[in-house]
């Protein structure tokens, strides 16, 4: 008897807390890098929430697959927006894309890294990571934060790193636009909160998607653990309107507070160590740009 009454109060519980994510950050919500990784997996918690979604990402056939996915296990409306995002007028032809429904959350979680000595990889790729990582969440803020103002109603969750919590060499560049992330989400979560928006910060480790598959690292010898991108996702939806900040994972947290007791070069010098021994060549180490 106490078991029943226990499971219908959950259910409840559950149903009340579908409504009130539905009335806060519906009806539309927009996610960005949705064709694969934390991103795709973003894209099945909001739906799972009944929220349509208006799902981007430069990789056109991915999206149309998600598209029938979600549109068929969750009876939603979505939406696909095949856009690279570094491409100049991207952010305007967001904007113009919606302009008929309402966007009440914004998920950017597009991104990309590169490993190697920081002279080793090409201005360009230093710049264009800049821009995607950093200017386009900023812009995108920018963009809906204003429209949610109206309305006193809204939500941001910002994809940061583990990586953003300090200087991590042969990662240079990646980790410093992930702090910019940290603590761009930090500043505006306090900001905007008398406008009824929530701002929070997702800081994921090691994740199992395409971007660590990618790099020329061993993870291996990385004292780090994969986590799903589904576990990381479905941390940073509980965290919105509670926290400006969550790291997914005990061990991702104990690295994170660590730059709070001991001093910040610390971290720093066993990070460069860690990351340059578990490089998969020497020529990999030292970049293309030779």
């Amino acid at each position: 008897m106490t078991a029943g009454l226990a499971d219908k109060r959950r259910f409840k519980n559950e149903a009340q807390d579908m409504d009130d994510f539905q009335r806060i950050y519906g009806p539309w919500a927009l996610v960005t890098g949705a064709s694969s990784g934390i991103g795709r997996a973003v894209s099945h918690e909001l739906a799972a929430r009944k929220l349509n979604l208006v799902v981007v990402s430069r990789r056109q056939r991915l999206l149309d697959t998600l598209k029938k996915e979600l549109e068929h296990r969750y009876g939603i409306e979505v939406r696909t927006l095949g856009i690279d995002l570094t491409k100049p007028g991207a952010i305007e032809e967001i904007d113009r894309s919606t302009q008929d429904i309402i966007i009440g959350l914004v998920v950017p979680a597009a991104g990309v890294a590169e490993a190697a000595e920081f002279t080793g990889t090409t201005l360009a790729r230093h710049t264009g990571m800049a821009h995607l990582n950093m200017i386009v969440p900023m812009q995108l803020i920018h963009v809906f934060a204003n429209k949610m103002a109206k309305r006193k109603r809204g939500g941001v969750l910002l994809v940061s790193s583990l990586f953003g919590y300090q200087g991590i060499p042969y990662v240079a560049n990646y980790a410093a636009t992930k702090a910019y992330v940290l603590t761009l989400g930090e500043a505006l979560h306090f900001e905007l909160k008398k406008h009824g928006i929530d701002v929070s910060v997702l800081a994921p480790g090691l994740t199992d998607t395409d971007m660590p598959a990618n790099l020329p690292l061993n993870f291996s010898k990385l004292p780090m653990f994969y986590q799903s991108p589904w576990k990381v996702a479905r941390t940073g939806i509980r965290a919105l309107g509670k926290k400006a900040t969550v790291v997914s994972g005990l061990i991702n947290k104990f690295y994170a507070w660590q730059n709070r007791l001991v001093p910040r070069s610390l971290p720093v010098s066993l990070f460069g160590f860690l990351i340059k021994r578990s490089f998969k060549t020497p020529a990999a180490l030292r970049g293309g740009n030779t």
